[in-house]
């Protein structure tokens, strides 16, 4: 991959050693870019989503959006990096259905005050913790396109739902969709015990 979204990450908490994950992966990867995005604190430290990529993708902006609790159970947020060609976000919506409405709205509201001229692609990935026909993902569809296929993606040892997508809006460009799929298994890990979600893949071309 050249860019991977994360959701569910923590930075510096007890729970996981107080390990920054998103700088350890990037570490790991030999020197990757990463952002992290912090939702929440979280014992000790934060818990949040991420992005992390190539050396060789010069980033040029990074922000954090806040995304409110409203009935949720918690805060969410969304981690946005902006390169030379694209714009990628990683985000992960909280349970309920109005929590979900509303941070849709917000996140929209970011997007069209922020990169609605632009003049390259945006893309988001995460676990929207929402169905295929429901009412939040025909929200992001009013101004989104969905990329990657309705495969179940959760629980990853007998996936029986669809809560994990990637959208774009192309702000004009012109992307092609090479390829798109959620792997169920792969020659490296063993996806059932190395997420509770299995990860979604997706290959385009920007011209």
């Amino acid at each position: 991959a050249d860019v991977v979204t994360f959701n569910e990450v923590d930075s510096c908490t007890t729970r996981t050693g107080v390990v920054d994950q998103m700088a350890a992966f990037a570490r790991q990867m030999g020197g990757w870019n990463q952002y992290y995005a912090a939702a929440m604190p979280y014992k000790g430290g934060a818990y949040g989503v991420g992005v992390a990529s190539q050396p060789a993708l010069e980033v040029i902006r990074t922000d954090r959006i806040a995304l409110p609790k409203l009935d949720g159970r918690e805060p969410r947020a969304v981690a946005v990096v902006e390169y030379k060609d694209f714009v990628l976000c990683s985000t992960h919506l909280d349970l309920t259905l109005e929590s979900q409405l509303g941070q849709i709205e917000v996140l929209n509201h970011y997007m069209d005050s922020v990169y609605a001229d632009c003049g390259k692609p945006v893309f988001i990935g995460g676990d929207f913790n929402a169905f295929p026909d429901s009412e939040p993902i025909a929200l992001m569809q009013k101004t989104w396109e969905l990329l990657t296929p309705v495969t179940n993606s959760f629980p990853s040892h007998a996936p029986d739902r669809c809560i994990d997508y990637i959208f774009m809006r192309s702000n004009g460009k012109k992307v092609t969709v090479e390829a798109a799929e959620i792997p169920v298994a792969l020659q490296t890990v063993d996806l059932a015990t190395a997420s509770d979600h299995l990860p979604v893949a997706l290959t385009v071309t920007i011209e």
